[in-house]
């Protein structure tokens, strides 16, 4: 009897990987520290090339200009940040306790180092960004705690657009004192106590003003 050849490694699965698409994320991997940490305006391109690797010429051709990596930049870290804003699903949570858990989630990813140096961007530069993308960046991370919340706020008795405003004002309630006090002061730091507290007092406030605590 003659041996079976031994079994070939199946490589059906294997990809090679689009070295322009692995060199796209690598500058903006390095544009995202560049930018986080010295701003538009400071910025320096040779950096972000000195960091990610390959060429200048290669990042032109991906990306045009410095604007460009910058707008390709802020695209990128909005949807990074848009994404880490959703927590666990709260469906099936007391509506107190749905809103004191996505707001401890939001509030938390707010205040985080790079959040704060992107809003600071935001403000410095946004004048620079085209019109819809101004829109999109100021929507994003609102838009998912009201999808996370909305529903719930319409099963408690709200109307559609009354649950949106409400939401709204809860964003509101959540930013204020904590997220302004982090970007006018770099050591500026809140307490897991206190930021609980302070959502806490946020849902009452809310709950109050809709007339269901």
């Amino acid at each position: 009897m003659t041996a079976s050849a031994p079994p070939t490694e199946d490589k059906t699965d294997a990809r090679p990987v689009d070295r322009g698409v692995a060199r796209r994320q690598a500058f903006l991997q390095a544009a995202r520290q560049v930018f986080l940490d010295q701003g538009y305006e400071a910025a320096s391109v040779n950096d972000v090339v000195r960091l990610a690797g390959g060429s200048l010429a290669t990042l032109y051709s991906q990306f045009g200009n410095k604007e460009g990596l910058f707008f390709a930049f802020m695209q990128d870290q909005h949807d990074r940040f848009a994404r880490e804003m959703r927590p666990e699903r709260v469906d099936h949570l007391p509506l107190e306790q749905a809103l004191q858990t996505v707001g401890e989630h939001f509030l938390r990813r707010l205040l985080q180092k790079d959040s704060l140096a992107f809003y600071r961007i935001m403000v410095s530069e946004g004048p620079k960004l085209p019109v819809e993308m101004r829109r999109y960046f100021t929507s994003g991370g609102m838009s998912q705690v009201q999808d996370e919340l909305h529903a719930q706020l319409v099963h408690a008795g709200l109307s559609d657009s009354d649950a949106r405003e409400c939401l709204s004002y809860f964003i509101e309630l959540l930013r204020s004192h904590h997220h302004f006090q982090a970007i006018s002061e770099p050591t500026y730091s809140v307490s897991d106590a206190d930021l609980k507290a302070h959502v806490q007092r946020a849902v009452k406030f809310l709950l109050n003003g809709m007339k269901l605590a």
